[in-house]
């Protein structure tokens, strides 16, 4: 029989459980959560985790703050999914509604929020190794080389988590079967590759790769953008007459965009066309990370952070509710349109991310 009780507060919990089962990256990278209320935009300041020297000792000791551990982050990342629902749905019970409606909703922004971690540690790593034309191990035992020459801790927080081309460029080796071995019956997550030369691994779908059937040839570019356009112009293209192609991505300020079109520049200039609406302005011509192939990402958990906090119940709208736990916050909102006579409903979650210490990432690509 179906359930005609269907509140926000058990479509939350529900959708809570739903994203927290979907996220990969956002559990292995350092967390800071409260529930304190946020607004976009908004410019919080978190701890990073301590960080000491060693002294000489010669008579005297010499304080470190801890106080010194801490940085500004923007919430400035805020997913939204909304979905018309009718009253068909709404007698759903939960399971049948969560299959429906909050499964497909918040597995979408559980991949937005990989992706952002991905991305931004990717752009800002300070270290990078090439995977060879011809794969070896070697190439993954690099990535662990790089670590240690950071003097990245050599704990269980260390991670490598592959793009697919990338996996499955190694996966067939034999020495990489071999050292993902486990040997016992522990049950793995679905992403889990195995240790491999100190680092847990995985594979992820979100992690940043070329779509297009052939990369475009234009390897260095600056942009700016409007906020809220789906197109940055270029300038400064290392290739005057370079061609960008439709699939090819590239990462600005932080954030992973998409061409929806091929663009041939002219004089080392155009107009790029996107997939998603650009949530920033950039006036002065900046950098874009070009993706060109696969980028995999080594790196400590204490190298980057996924801040989180919960947005505002909004006062116009009398069922809403947020539910919250282990770090993570998902507020859900009914709302009815008027004009087009649609009950709705919406899933959002706010949330920053930062590099805590760019020495502890690593650019596999």
């Amino acid at each position: 029989m179906g359930n005609t009780v269907l509140t926000p507060q058990i479509i939350a919990n529900e959708a809570l459980m739903v994203l927290e089962s979907n996220l990969t990256m956002a559990n292995l990278v350092h967390r800071d959560y409260s529930k304190e209320f946020v607004h976009v935009g908004d410019t919080i300041t978190v701890r990073k985790p301590a960080k000491f020297v060693a002294k000489n000792f010669i008579g005297e000791t010499e304080e470190q703050e801890i106080s010194e551990g801490s940085v500004p982050v923007k919430m400035d990342r805020y997913r939204d999914v909304t979905i018309p629902v009718t009253s068909k749905e709404m007698t759903l019970d939960i399971k049948d509604f969560s299959e429906q409606v909050v499964k497909p909703a918040l597995t979408s922004i559980a991949q937005a929020v990989d992706t952002d971690l991905l991305t931004v540690g990717i752009e800002k790593a300070g270290s990078k190794v090439a995977v060879s034309n011809t794969p070896t191990i070697v190439d993954i035992a690099n990535v662990a080389k790089a670590l240690d020459n950071k003097k990245a801790p050599r704990d269980n927080l260390r991670n490598l988590v592959l793009a697919v081309d990338t996996l499955y460029k190694y996966n067939t080796l034999d020495n990489f079967a071999k050292v993902c071995y486990k040997g016992d019956s522990e049950a793995l997550k679905e992403a889990e590759i195995g240790k491999v030369y100190t680092m847990n691994t995985f594979m992820s779908q979100n992690a940043p790769q070329n779509n297009s059937a052939t990369a475009g040839t234009a390897t260095a570019y600056k942009v700016t953008c409007t906020k809220g356009d789906t197109k940055f112009t270029v300038s400064n293209g290392t290739a005057a007459t370079g061609t960008i192609k439709k699939g090819d991505k590239l990462i600005v300020n932080g954030y992973l965009f998409e061409c929806s079109e091929d663009l041939t520049l002219s004089s080392g200039a155009g107009t790029l066309k996107v997939t998603e609406k650009i949530p920033f302005a950039i006036t002065e011509a900046t950098d874009a990370v070009i993706i060109n192939k696969a980028h995999s990402l080594g790196f400590h958990r204490n190298g980057l952070a996924l801040v989180t906090r919960q947005l505002e119940l909004p006062q116009g709208a009398a069922k809403s509710a947020v539910a919250s736990a282990n770090g993570l916050a998902v507020r859900v909102v009914f709302d009815y349109d008027s004009k087009t006579k649609t009950d709705k409903i919406s899933f959002d979650i706010i949330y920053g991310i930062k590099e805590l210490d760019s020495d502890l990432l690593v650019d596999f690509a």
